[in-house]
Order: structure tokens, then C-alpha cells, then sequence
């Protein structure tokens, strides 16, 4: 299965979206496809404390090619092997 190398666009970083996750640099997921690699990120990923009842939360910052880059990558960095649809935290 691809890997899919997901990473915060550094000038992006202060956007209010951040605060719907708990992590705001790169991470690698085995997905197959871009889609599929956003949305699991978007679910590891997850500010819960951020969702207030009765508030519509804003979209999560992996979701948003504004807010992060992704690209297909060969393998994960020094040959880290990620299982089919996990989130590794760079």
C-alpha cells in the first residue's frame, strides 16, 4: 500500500484550524490513497478537548491542502515500516 507523507505548511501554522489536532508536525500513513491518508490523520489526530457541545468545530487541519502538503513518498524515513492505514508521528 502507498505511503503518503503528510506535512504542516509552516507559514499555515497559526491558522485557528490547528486547534482541531494534537499534533502539528509531519506524520507518514500507510493509506491508499491522499484521501484516505487525510482522514486518518484527521481521526489519530483529533483535538477532542477542542469540540465544544452545540459549537460547530472547524475542519480538521489535515484535511485542508492549504494547511498541509501531501505527497507519495517510496518508503517511511529510515526504513520505519508502517502497517496498511497507520499514522506515524514524525
Amino acid at each position: 500500500m502507498p505511503i503518503f507523507h503528510l506535512k504542516p505548511i509552516a507559514a499555515m501554522l497559526d491558522d485557528p484550524a490547528w486547534n482541531a489536532s494534537t499534533h502539528r508536525s509531519e506524520v507518514w500513513v500507510n493509506a491508499p490513497d491522499e484521501a484516505e491518508a487525510r482522514g486518518l490523520a484527521t481521526g489519530k489526530l483529533e483535538n477532542g478537548e477542542a469540540n465544544i457541545p452545540g459549537v460547530s468545530s472547524s475542519p480538521s487541519p489535515w484535511m485542508s491542502p492549504a494547511l498541509v502538503q501531501a505527497r507519495l513518498v517510496e518508503s517511511a524515513p529510515s526504513g520505519m515500516k508502517i502497517p496498511d492505514r497507520v499514522v506515524v508521528a514524525g
